[in-house]
């Protein structure tokens, strides 16, 4: 149903990043302006340490929210894919995972985030080969 897409053609390109110390206030603000329900946490260098997701806000948003800091809530354990991985195997590393997002990998610097793909993005692909 699904087999002949890969990650690239559905990914959104780009992410939104906040640094380590990002008060929680500001990653809410920042999730909620730009409507999107993950960022990635990075260093002043650039250096990925972890991704928080709008179910680690719910987690946390009735605590102080502004001391806690992004390195307080965030998940360490980022799951990336590159951008040729067939969708069929990013629907099955989320649900072996239990995680709604995983980040697309340049092809040419493994080290380099270019996108991201949510399971609503597949959802969405699956309903349109349903429609067909």
């Amino acid at each position: 149903m699904i087999s002949k897409y890969v990650v690239r053609d559905v990914m959104t390109r780009g992410i939104y990043e906040v640094f380590l110390d990002t008060p929680l206030r500001e990653i809410i603000k920042t999730m909620g302006e730009n409507n999107i329900s993950s960022v990635v946490v990075t260093d002043r260098e650039g250096t990925y340490w972890g991704i928080i997701t709008s179910l680690d806000v719910l987690k946390y948003y009735t605590k102080d929210i502004d001391n806690l800091k992004a390195e307080d809530i965030m998940v360490s354990k980022i799951i990336t894919v590159d951008p040729l991985t067939p969708l069929e195997k990013a629907a099955a590393i989320m649900v072996e995972n239990r995680i709604h997002h995983l980040y697309v990998v340049s092809e040419l610097r493994e080290d380099k985030i270019v996108g991201v793909i949510s399971s609503k993005d597949i959802i969405k692909v699956l309903h349109k080969a349903l429609e067909e």
